[in-house]
């Protein structure tokens, strides 16, 4: 498996309520629409941590994000089809995230689970 994480901002003058109805009314839907994606995980922030658990170490000023988020793709390939299928399948404009998600970062990552 391998995953996109982005983290991002509400652009300013857009309402969170405004946001969370298109996020969930039109956005997610139309990622979902692409076959090559498992899954989407909207992990909305509540707020910074400054410290380590225990304190071990001090993470010093934290940054705040709306929200980070991870899409799902079964591997390398899976990805590279769900970024050609865009090509043939373009979001219509003023459906996209333009004028509202203020992205802060946007990774490719592979990872590393530990579970109980």
């Amino acid at each position: 498996m391998i995953k996109t994480i982005l983290g991002y901002d509400i652009e300013p003058g857009v309402s969170a309520e405004d946001y969370e109805r298109w996020l969930f009314e039109v956005h997610a839907p139309d990622l979902m629409a692409n076959p090559h994606i498992d899954r989407i995980i909207f992990n909305k922030v509540l707020r910074p941590v400054t410290t380590t658990s225990g304190g071990a170490a001090s993470v010093g000023a934290s940054t705040m994000f709306y929200r980070i988020a991870e899409m799902h793709f079964a591997d390398e390939a899976s990805y590279a089809d769900y970024l050609a299928w865009w090509e043939d399948h373009p979001i219509p404009a003023g459906r996209g995230p333009a004028g509202r998600t203020k992205f802060r970062f946007y990774v490719v990552a592979e990872p590393t689970v530990f579970e109980r």
